[in-house]
């Protein structure tokens, strides 16, 4: 016989599919303008108005093999994907958090990340009043009636800050070396919300994890176009990049940070090597050349990740960054 406890899971997951499906309605309709309460939902490609039926999460997808009913067109699997996704992340923060306030906030929280990063995705565009409802929430839950994560409202307040000036400052600096933003106003607002329920110590390590998850899909696809254009000056300095944290990994791995000349070395030739990779990087940019139109990925759905990460596994992150950073520094 089924417990209560699974039975509530399952209930989770359900609620967390049916709310999916509704962030769909906002993601896409928040980047037309149009209003999320009417129309009714509807076929994007013939505008049908779809049956209670053929719009249930994640089900009526498979059921109607991924066709709509009347004009047979293919639909996005953007649908049963964001449906299932949100309703894991639901599920996930129950299980992590179980019958509490905390847990409410969290589902708030994970929801409207993945709107925001929705919006990113397809059209580089973050909706300000996205963002603002993480920051107005972030601060309700750090707020002395609440404090229901491990920050105070006034960290909140320095977190939301610090996520404006520091992301402020390094987009700006794209001016200058490569005549446009390094990256949009969105992130800046993205990162304030982070700030706001994570405070800036947290906030610092999830661009970290963001930067490096970034990398992990940008630098391969730059490469990839790279040679596909023979611009091979490009690919060295990328495949230089992924060398570099190589041997620095390597360094750690076989503890040879003690060895003072060896590490004044290696910090060398990084210097040098990393120079030269960003000059050659920027310089492209500057140009504008199509080579690297894989620049201009959103950062936004990294900073998201990274947050989602930093919710279900904070202690873990930060024992192992302690670790690491300790060991380096």
């Amino acid at each position: 016989m089924i417990n209560l406890d699974t039975l509530i899971s399952i209930f989770v997951f359900i609620i967390g599919a049916c709310i999916g499906s509704f962030l769909n309605v906002v993601a896409l309709r928040g980047l037309s303008g149009e209003s999320i309460v009417f129309p009714p939902s509807k076929c994007p490609k013939c505008n049908n108005k779809l049956n209670w039926y053929t719009n249930i999460p994640i089900i009526s997808y498979c059921f109607l093999r991924g066709k709509c009913q009347f004009c047979k067109e293919h639909i996005s699997l953007q649908y049963p994907i964001v449906e299932l996704t949100n309703a894991l992340l639901y599920l996930f923060t129950f299980l992590s958090f179980g019958y509490s306030l905390k847990t409410l906030f969290l589902w708030a929280l994970c929801s409207l990340f993945l709107v925001i990063a929705i919006t990113d995705i397809k059209e580089s565009v973050v909706l300000d009043l996205h963002t603002y409802i993480v920051m107005t929430l972030g601060l309700i839950y750090s707020s002395p009636w609440l404090q229901l994560g491990d920050i105070n409202l006034i960290q909140s307040i320095i977190g939301i800050a610090v996520g404006f000036v520091f992301f402020e400052i390094i987009a700006r600096l794209g001016y200058i070396f490569a005549g446009t933003r390094a990256f949009g106003e969105g992130d800046t607002l993205i990162a304030m919300g982070i700030g706001a329920f994570f405070g800036w110590k947290l906030l610092l390590l999830i661009v970290f994890m963001s930067i490096i998850l970034q990398a992990l899909f940008t630098i391969p696809l730059m490469i990839k176009r790279a040679l596909d254009s023979k611009d091979y000056k490009t690919a060295s300095a990328l495949f230089l990049v992924i060398l570099t944290v190589i041997a620095v990994d390597l360094f750690k791995r076989f503890n040879l940070y003690d060895n003072v000349p060896l590490i004044l070395t290696l910090l060398l030739i990084v210097a040098i090597v990393l120079f030269w990779c960003l000059k050659v990087i920027l310089k492209d940019i500057k140009n504008k050349r199509e080579t690297n139109s894989y620049l201009y990925l959103p950062f936004g759905p990294a900073l998201v990740f990274a947050g989602y990460l930093m919710i279900f596994f904070s202690n873990d992150i930060t024992n192992y960054a302690s670790r690491l950073f300790n060991g380096i520094i």
